[in-house]
């Protein structure tokens, strides 16, 4: 009997060590696959990048998801220049991936019947963070390393508003492999479009003081693409999984999403612009930050989900 139970538990181990290793591996490959995403290497990039969000248990993908916010969070921080002490930098890191792991936590718990006093506890560990901002913000005011309201603001936005924004690519995980394409479908077809858009017709600029590249025939020519994409989608959706799904529908979700995805990109330009930088980091080298290349991404995930409980509840 005792024997059993060591071999159970040596197998046990070598199964969690085995999970371990995949997610690491996971994730080292999708950053791989995120700095393969410009102009010279997108056809090995995005197939990369789709293999770790679709053929990967939907688990890993909230891992990604919960990295993708807590390096969103230390460039976030970034903007605030000087002011933000180490320690409130690792403690809101750790805040985004929490929040992460919580809004996608109802996968997880199907199979337990136990009472979850998880909502309880991120609660309480919320609430102590953001007094613990308050608490270093009044201590050091008035002297050289002052902690400015506005950086309070700032480490809260990085904490909780973005990586809530983010966690949705994970819930569209839980529903399905094909609804976790949707966000990058709009975002990546939407900017091809308007940058062919701008480039052929763009002469009237549509936000020069934040994006000066950014023009009218542009602007209109992204949802068009996104909901052109929309529709490619939702017939590869019949044809590989015979689901049966409305292509209006999802022509109309390209086209709000992809006007989401364009004020998201305004409103991170916006950020960098105020805070006197090109990029956020340089995570990727050359290609920038998480922010700077999941920008639109952030505000098109959560118009997309509740698209899909929408079209869910419909059905």
């Amino acid at each position: 009997m005792e024997e059993k139970i060591l071999n159970t538990r040596k197998n046990g181990m070598a199964v969690l060590l085995l999970t371990l290793l995949g997610y690491v591996a996971s994730i080292a490959l999708f950053i791989y696959s995120i700095t393969l995403l410009d102009a010279d290497r997108m056809l090995l990039g995005v197939p990369l990048l789709i293999l770790v969000l679709v053929f990967l248990p939907p688990i890993a993908a909230t891992i990604l998801v919960a990295a993708i916010a807590g390096a969103a969070a230390y460039e976030l921080l970034h903007t605030a220049g000087k002011n933000v002490p180490p320690a409130v930098y690792v403690l809101t890191i750790l805040a985004a991936v929490l929040t992460v792991l919580f809004c996608a936590r109802k996968p997880w718990l199907a199979a337990y019947s136990a009472p979850d006093y998880r909502p309880y506890l991120y609660a309480a560990l919320a609430f102590l963070y953001v007094m613990a901002l308050f608490f270093t913000a009044v201590h050091t005011h008035g002297t050289e390393k002052a902690m400015p309201f506005a950086s309070v603001a700032i480490c809260i936005v990085a904490a909780f508003l973005f990586p809530a924004m983010y966690s949705f690519i994970a819930l569209l995980r839980n529903i399905g492999p094909s609804f976790v394409l949707i966000p990058f479908v709009v975002a990546f077809i939407g900017d091809s479009f308007s940058m062919l858009g701008g480039m052929a017709f763009g002469h009237k600029k549509f936000a020069p003081r934040v994006s000066p590249n950014k023009t009218w025939a542009g602007f209109l020519a992204g949802p068009v693409g996104s909901a052109l994409g929309m529709m490619l989608l939702c017939l590869v959706c019949k044809w590989a999984w015979s689901m049966e799904l409305p292509i209006w529908y999802f022509a109309l979700t390209g086209v709000l999403a992809n006007l989401f995805g364009q004020l998201g990109d305004l409103s991170t330009s916006l950020i960098k612009r105020e805070a006197g930088i090109k990029d956020y980091s340089h995570i990727f080298l050359t290609h920038g930050g998480v922010l700077d290349r999941f920008d639109s991404i952030l505000f098109i995930a959560p118009v997309v989900y509740a698209a899909v409980l929408c079209m869910e509840a419909a059905l």
